[in-house]
């Protein structure tokens, strides 16, 4: 017992300035939101008035090369441009509490209501004083609104996509540079490939895509400046997950813990390498995510409820209920019965089951042959881990996944970047023809 006395008020420490970091990122955020709650709406209206056209042209959900993947979302975007006009409507604190759009009842005018929102505005009405009903995403702080507000002061909103391509170029640049002076070229090649997989081109064409991969790259780019140690990493973790739930909405969260955690694993500059310890380096760092992320959330919906009068935190409640249980798609209700039933008949019916039952035999037929050693193998557990949130994310969220499954896939670039690692640590082309070399002349 005497042992565990020093290591107390370490913990304690860490647990302080776990919390006061993220409790400072969150008042940071919660300054700049206001200030760009509080900026002159006129001009951001105009710019947006410009934009209106843009959006009925390309549609709400625009598809390239005829792929369901390669979706877009002006939908969710349309909506962002709605509560950036609307923010002037009431003082700021109250905006941003009720994060107000307006629509009629069919979803598929948004970009005409919006027209006609802008057009009542111009003549000194609001939205209440047309057809339009106002409706409330106040569970979430709509922080991306630090970013797009300010620019649709002078920008219209397919400018806006231009400055998105400019930062996500400046910030992917960066990465690729740090990764190859701390990581190898090797890793420079997994994150290139992982990220090009996922489409991550498409990403600052939208809005609503943007948020978490700038938030992940920078993530990225804050481990890498310089060696961090685990604890400042974790800290680090909790930081980040209060900046995901302050600016996403739900879209692809899990790259800004698995991006980061996965580049620390892989920087040779880190001084732990006991396989355990980063195993629990990686799990640490999860649950410091996890509560940064779910308490800056949380605390969302309290004030929310303080300052509307609104049952804020009982509609979050429901729908965090909605996205992580069985909810309908198509008509069929998602229990993992009916999931695994629909995949089984939907492969069954391409005649695809079977070439990908043998695939997935000589895959792991080919990683036991390939695989260097057990100590390998262990070495390369953490980033084992590290892939493995992605899919655990996706399926805790498994309605909420399939629903929206053409944006939510994006996620599995966690997967394919620690995957590719994974497998370059544990596995070795050559120690598999050394094997399968013997087994033959047997």
């Amino acid at each position: 017992m005497s042992n565990s006395h020093p290591q107390t008020p370490a913990a304690l420490r860490f647990a302080g300035r776990a919390v006061l970091s993220a409790a400072a990122a969150l008042v940071i955020l919660f300054v700049l939101l206001f200030a760009a709650y509080a900026l002159p709406g006129e001009p951001v209206r105009k710019n947006i008035a410009r934009s209106v056209p843009l959006l009925q042209e390309e549609g709400l959900y625009p598809e390239y090369f005829g792929f369901k993947l390669f979706q877009m979302d002006n939908y969710t975007d349309t909506i962002m441009l709605f509560e950036a006009a609307s923010a002037d409507e009431t003082i700021p604190l109250q905006a941003m509490m009720t994060s107000t759009a307006y629509n009629v009842d069919n979803f598929e005018t948004l970009p005409d209501d919006l027209a006609a929102y802008l057009d009542a505005r111009s003549q000194g009405r609001t939205g209440a004083d047309t057809r339009l009903e106002p409706f409330s995403y106040a569970r979430y702080w709509h922080g991306y609104l630090i970013w797009l507000r300010p620019l649709l002061l002078v920008l219209t909103y397919g400018q806006v996509r231009v400055a998105n391509y400019l930062l996500f170029a400046a910030l992917a640049c960066l990465l690729l540079w740090q990764l190859w002076r701390a990581c190898g070229w090797r890793a420079v090649l997994w994150f290139a490939v992982s990220q090009l997989l996922v489409s991550c081109f498409f990403v600052p064409r939208q809005m609503q895509f943007f948020t978490c991969f700038a938030v992940a790259y920078a993530a990225c780019i804050w481990v890498l400046a310089r060696p961090r140690r685990a604890d400042t990493l974790a800290v680090g973790l909790a930081v980040t997950g209060v900046c995901t739930a302050f600016l996403d909405l739900l879209v692809t969260p899990i790259l800004t813990f698995g991006l980061p955690v996965t580049v620390w694993l892989l920087d040779r500059r880190v001084g732990e390498d006991k396989p355990l310890r980063r195993c629990g380096v990686v799990c640490g760092g999860a649950v410091c995510w996890g509560a940064g992320y779910a308490l800056c959330w949380a605390s969302k919906w309290v004030l929310a409820s303080a300052v509307t009068g609104q049952d804020i935190i009982g509609d979050a409640l429901h729908q965090a209920s909605v996205r992580t249980s069985a909810d309908t798609w198509h008509g069929m209700e998602l229990t993992w019965g009916n999931i695994f039933r629909f995949v089984f008949d939907a492969l069954s019916s391409r005649e695809l089951l079977i070439p990908l039952a043998v695939l997935t035999v000589a895959g792991i037929a080919a990683f036991v042959l390939c695989l260097r050693s057990r100590e390998a193998l262990l070495r390369a557990l953490p980033l084992a881990l590290v892939a493995l949130s992605a899919p655990a994310w996706l399926a805790l969220l498994r309605t909420h996944s399939i629903q929206h499954g053409w944006f939510t896939w994006r996620a599995l670039g966690v997967k394919l970047f620690a995957g590719f690692a994974f497998l370059w640590y544990s596995c070795s082309l050559k120690a598999g023809a050394a094997r399968l070399g013997r087994i033959l002349h047997r």
